[in-house]
């Protein structure tokens, strides 16, 4: 049963609520994560819920409401601080504003090492970061909670929105390009005119790739050609030959071919041809037969095959030059001018060319445009 089905019933388990603080926004180690809840099982023993263990503690949480009008939520987190449980990462943190609290729920029935346990049971989660302290005693610990979106400094839009020019610093992270320098800022392949030896093999093994390539491509499109004209050669009946001797019984009378008295059914092989003879009030028909060019679906059985061939060679030497490619980028030493010529000219033919024939970086180019209402 799911956690929606469970929660239409008249009963369902206990409301489990487990509380994640994220040191790492402030602390930048992505293991500074500490697990914390109001509960415990049923026999005193800690909680687990996806693979983490919860200690309990008390908690008092609230403001998580949504609502569509108005400011947005500001949560607030109160701790229980008797045994100085956060009070060293309070002062070692600076009140650890900044810190990212993930509220989870779900139910009892779904925790880790339950009869049921799901770890994709639960409710939409509550994800806040800690805007200030708001209050600290020798009891307790309060926190005020922001959305992200609420959060002091904030700007939006976070990313400026341009048309057809890409945004991302080149050879970044987001970028994603790694491969060998190649272009200018013009979307030119760089010259080998004064390029050292290592650049100009380089350079002539990305366009010998690129003409293997498109080599490879007319090869493809040569063999489907081919294979389209072998179906059609073979698949098609032409008209090989007529038959009429009234005497000896061969013709088409209504909806039956006689050859020598032997009834056949009409069908694509034989058909009725030209009326020849009326005789006792019945019309006799010319026997037409159709059959397959064996000449012509032979020639293009063979045309096919040879094309198929081709593209299996054409496709060997793509490969062959890809290898050569790789293989001379590889040797390129990292302090090589033709590095300094590399610059991206920031538009779509720029993102194309050091991403061919493949989705160009996600988020490279937003969806801008412009247009009159």
């Amino acid at each position: 049963m799911s956690l929606e089905i469970d929660v239409q019933q008249g009963w369902h388990d206990a409301l489990v609520e487990l509380f994640d603080l994220d040191l790492s926004p402030i602390t930048g180690n992505a293991a500074d994560v500490y697990y914390f809840t109001n509960q415990t099982k049923e026999d005193g023993s800690a909680i687990v819920w996806q693979g983490n263990e919860y200690t309990a503690l008390p908690i008092i949480s609230s403001g998580y409401e949504k609502s569509t009008t108005g400011t947005i939520a500001q949560p607030s987190l109160t701790v229980a601080n008797v045994l100085g449980t956060l009070s060293e990462l309070v002062d070692q943190y600076d009140d650890l504003v900044g810190a990212k609290i993930t509220r989870h729920r779900t139910l009892a029935k779904y925790l880790d090492g339950e009869p049921g346990a799901d770890a994709l049971q639960e409710f939409p989660i509550d994800v806040f970061y800690i805007e200030r302290k708001s209050e600290e005693t020798a009891l307790t610990i309060t926190w005020t909670l922001a959305s992200v979106l609420d959060l002091e400094g904030l700007k939006l839009p976070r990313r400026i929105i341009t048309q057809n020019l890409c945004l991302w610093k080149y050879r970044s992270s987001e970028c994603g390009y790694t491969g060998a320098p190649l272009f200018s800022n013009r979307d030119e392949l760089l010259s080998t005119t004064g390029a050292s030896a290592e650049a100009v093999t380089l350079l002539n093994a990305y366009q010998t790739m690129e003409n293997k390539y498109r080599e490879w491509q007319a090869a493809i499109a040569a063999r489907n050609k081919a294979f389209e004209r072998k179906e059609i050669a073979c698949s098609s009946y032409s008209f090989l030959s007529s038959l009429f001797d009234f005497n000896n019984q061969t013709y088409v009378k209504g909806n039956v071919a006689t050859i020598g008295g032997n009834q056949i059914a009409l069908s694509d092989i034989y058909r009725a041809g030209p009326q020849r003879v009326y005789s006792g009030g019945s019309r006799y028909y010319e026997l037409l037969l159709f059959g397959v060019d064996t000449v012509a679906c032979v020639s293009q059985t063979n045309a096919y095959i040879a094309a198929v061939a081709a593209a299996a060679v054409a496709l060997a030497a793509y490969n062959t030059a890809v290898s050569n490619y790789n293989a001379a980028f590889a040797a390129l030493p990292s302090n090589d001018p033709l590095w300094a010529l590399d610059v991206c000219g920031k538009r779509t033919d720029s993102c194309k060319l050091r991403f061919p024939r493949q989705a160009l970086p996600f988020g490279g180019f937003p969806g801008a445009s412009l247009r009159q209402s």
